[in-house]
């Protein structure tokens, strides 16, 4: 990102403090020198003949300056460095260490901590170096306040991008939050920031990181990135869609939709491929065997955290679905009343239905009953619900055998 440096951070102007007149001319020849190379050798000169001069900071900055005409960013926060290792409140340090980190290959832990420094005394200091009375005549208030907010967008992107090289993802998130408030047109910042939502790997973090990925991928003109890196964000954003959602259905919107906005919207989601497999097959259980859908569904919600005040406000008020389940045991024997069931594939009693009057006979543990009735109680250690159920609805009780002179 480039950002120009705001007119509140200039190069200091040269004190008074010579060592000789040799020093004065030399030094007079290096700022008339045009060409940056040509500079560079007189700067080495000076530095070779003088290297204790009173003017070391004044050196450190023209040399900052020449490495500047030639485009050589290494060099420039290298120097950027010294300028703050001499003078820790020096302005163009903090601001050329605060921008150039982010461009640093292989950043050691050394420039790291250097640079957040930096980034961190930018920001105390905004209000300060950027107040009404400092601001020149000749700039427009809505000028200063753009380089003000230049100044904090850059020291929130570089910390951000701190915390991020040191994998310290959940620091980096507010700092790149900030940013993209600042600056909600910054593709790179996005693309960032989805990289760090997805190395987090929890799965609350997955939606925005593919949404801060989409934007990356498909953001033009202002603020975008160059379509070589558009491409490869795009190729990574239907690998980690496809991984999460399962296939591309509903890419191209989700594409769309995160140009729209710097951040996913409230209530904004991607189905998994393991929620919408399990819907799926509900789905398909619903059509193929109605009663077992509606139990799962039951015992799903009284499983929940909030089981018991589902039962109370919902599961109580109103008849229940019909439902099915195999008996294990009865009571009494000979007229049954009481009916323990269970409502799964494992012989546990997860329901007892006590019926408005006795059935006429016994029947064999094992049978399978489907039932319709009106939820009692609930207990969830030991899982158990009671039902009130009228004997006429429930189906699958075999008949009475037949009396013996009818047998005959």
């Amino acid at each position: 990102m480039a950002v120009a440096i705001p007119l509140a951070f200039t190069v200091s102007a040269m004190a008074a403090g010579w060592t000789d007149r040799s020093e004065y001319d030399l030094v007079l020849s290096i700022r008339s020198e045009a060409s940056p190379q040509k500079r560079l050798a007189l700067l080495d000169e000076w530095k070779a003949k003088y290297p204790a001069t009173d003017l070391r900071q004044a050196r450190n900055e023209l040399y900052f300056a020449a490495y500047q005409s030639l485009g050589d960013s290494p060099r420039m926060l290298e120097t950027a460095q010294a300028i703050l290792a001499a003078q820790p409140d020096n302005l163009v340090g903090l601001y050329w260490c605060t921008l150039l980190v982010t461009q640093a290959k292989e950043p050691s832990p050394a420039l790291l901590s250097t640079s957040e420094k930096a980034a961190r005394q930018l920001l105390a200091g905004l209000n300060a170096a950027f107040s009404p009375e400092k601001k020149p005549p000749s700039i427009a208030d809505d000028e200063w306040q753009k380089q003000k907010n230049a100044v904090e967008l850059l020291a929130h992107r570089a910390l951000g991008w701190i915390q991020w090289q040191r994998g310290e993802y959940a620091g980096a998130e507010p700092e790149f939050t900030q940013s993209l408030r600042l600056d909600p047109r910054d593709a790179e910042i996005s693309a960032w920031f989805a990289i760090v939502l997805a190395l987090e790997k929890q799965p609350e973090k997955q939606i925005p990181a593919l949404w801060h990925l989409a934007r990356a991928a498909s953001l033009r003109d202002t603020g975008a990135l160059p379509a070589a890196q558009r491409r490869q964000m795009d190729a990574a954003l239907e690998r980690l869609y496809i991984s999460y959602h399962g296939e591309t259905e509903g890419l191209d919107q989700l594409r769309s939709r995160s140009v729209e906005s710097p951040f996913p919207p409230a209530g904004f989601n991607i189905e998994s491929a393991a929620s919408m497999a399990a819907r799926r097959q509900e789905e398909e259980l619903k059509r193929t065997d109605p009663e077992r859908a509606a139990w799962l569904g039951i015992r799903k919600q009284l499983d929940a955290d909030g089981g018991q005040d589902y039962f109370s406000s919902t599961l109580q008020k109103s008849p229940l679905p019909k439902l099915k389940g195999v008996l294990l045991r009865f009571s009494p024997a000979g007229k049954p009343q009481e009916l323990v069931l269970s409502m799964t594939d494992a012989a546990s009693a997860d329901v007892t239905l006590k019926l408005t009057s006795p059935f006429p006979n016994e029947a064999e543990p094992g049978i399978a009953l489907k039932f319709e009735g009106a939820a009692e109680s609930f207990s969830r250690n030991p899982f158990q619900l009671t039902v009130s159920a009228d004997p006429e609805k429930i189906e699958g009780w075999p008949e009475p055998p037949a009396p013996a002179s009818k047998r005959k």
